[in-house]
């Protein structure tokens, strides 16, 4: 009887933290983002689609090419959930010495930490801590998995590498995604792609620690704010930096959308939520764009050839 009883303790327990842990993930997006309906793909604790699942898949089928790391599934060898809140990670999968890395300084990244069956070298325990704060399983290194991993390495379409790869940070990075209005246009930067050359695209980018008022001494310690000042933060920066415009501090500005993608940057350990954030700014004839920096007012009724996710945030943003 005592077995049993056990049993069912040990039963109930784990439902309960598997609970909490979604229940975390879900009540941080509320309070970034309070409006269900501006909620898109894998945000607010919601599941992917099977629309969306068709999407990432055909994202991530380009990453599997050679040179490219193998995809860690579920029933590769070696996977194994330990628990709702834990997971064993097989070797071979990983994306070291990314080049994105390579050329920046050691003090602003978290250190790699190479699967291995032992799970050393681990974390450190102030990041760990903030792992489980946020309400991700972490693996054997306690390196976090991505909120949605279940859903994501069950799809034999999909997968996901491990390890940091492309970003800089272990665990969830904040982007943004600009869309700077003035009347009925809105200004757009370029982007280079391998297949059609330079197509229209939104400002924005990652956020970095000062835009959270933090330190990079205190990211990589386990003091990892996120709030929407922060994010409004990030979108202020970034359209100066991409179009040379400063936005008007008494300027309307919002988040109107936040999604969690999945393309061949993310890993099983870093990912990314992003979120559009509208500015309305003054008549144009007020706003000088910087000249070298490749960006253009477009009438809103000529972007098709934007990429579909930022024609997706176009019309959360203007409706």
């Amino acid at each position: 009887m005592e077995t049993v009883n056990s049993f069912h303790t040990n039963e109930i327990r784990i439902r309960l933290v598997c609970m909490n842990t979604t229940t975390a993930i879900a009540e941080h997006d509320a309070e970034l983002v309070p409006d269900e309906a501006r909620w898109g793909q894998g945000y607010g604790g919601r599941a992917y689609s099977p629309a969306e699942l068709d999407t990432i898949a055909s994202n991530v089928a380009p990453a599997r090419g050679p040179g490219h790391p193998a995809r860690l599934h579920a029933g590769d060898p070696g996977f194994d959930w330990v628990s709702d809140t834990a997971a064993h990670v097989p070797s071979g999968y990983d994306i070291l010495n990314h080049p994105n890395r390579a050329n920046t300084d050691p003090a602003r990244l978290d250190p790699a930490a190479p699967t291995s069956v032992d799970g050393q070298p681990q974390v450190s325990k102030d990041l760990q801590a903030y792992f489980r704060r946020r309400g991700w399983a972490l693996d054997q290194h306690g390196r976090p998995l991505h909120p949605h991993a279940r859903q994501l390495l069950a799809d034999p379409r999909i997968g996901l590498p491990t390890s940091l790869g492309f970003a800089y940070h272990l665990g969830e990075s904040v982007v943004a995604d600009v869309v700077a209005v003035a009347a009925d246009q809105v200004v757009l930067t370029t982007r280079a792609t391998r297949h059609e050359g330079l197509i229209p695209a939104l400002p924005g980018g990652y956020g970095i620690p000062a835009d959270q008022g933090a330190t990079v001494e205190q990211w990589r310690g386990g003091a990892r704010p996120v709030t929407a000042e922060g994010i409004i933060t990030t979108a202020r920066r970034k359209l100066t930096e991409e179009t040379g415009l400063v936005a008007p501090p008494d300027s309307h500005v919002e988040i109107v959308r936040a999604i969690r993608p999945v393309s061949s940057v993310h890993t099983l350990h870093a990912w990314t939520v992003v979120f559009t954030v509208r500015i309305d700014l003054p008549a144009r004839a007020n706003l000088t764009l910087r000249p070298d920096a490749g960006a253009d007012w477009w009438p809103v009724a000529m972007l098709q050839s934007m990429w579909p996710d930022h024609r997706r945030a176009l019309v959360a943003a203007l409706g």
